[in-house]
């Protein structure tokens, strides 16, 4: 959803990448603050194989599970599996004299009082 990753973004565009993010996120106000479940899930090389980690959460404060993880090197938003989902990435580290950064997924998905999840990615937009 981000027009660029903070990844490729200069210093300059790093603010824009910011007010993209922040954009995006007044836009879940429009949403009952509905329970969620966070799905914290790694995907660099020395972390692929972890378990994911599913935490609760409320939709109109979901950007803060970003807390519980390295953010280091900045936050992109993307709408995965028709869920909005915050790809953060970390520290950089070497394994096997290669340079990786600690890359990970947060997927948000928020449920009715039956606990039928509820796919709002693409109304986000």
């Amino acid at each position: 959803m981000n027009s660029k990753s903070i990844i490729d973004c200069n210093a300059q565009e790093v603010q824009e990448h910011n007010q993209e993010t922040q954009d995006i996120l007044s836009k879940l106000s429009n949403y009952p603050n509905y329970d969620c479940a966070a799905i914290i899930k790694y995907f660099d090389e020395a972390n692929k194989d972890k378990e994911p980690i599913i935490k609760s959460c409320n939709l109109h404060n979901c950007d803060e599970m970003i807390e519980y993880v390295d953010s280091k090197n900045g936050v992109d938003v993307a709408i995965v599996e028709d869920f909005l989902t915050f790809i953060v990435y970390g520290q950089g580290y070497f394994k096997g004299g290669i340079s990786y950064i600690t890359q990970l997924g947060i997927q948000i998905r928020p449920y009715d009082c039956e606990k039928n999840f509820l796919k709002i990615g693409d109304e986000i937009l």
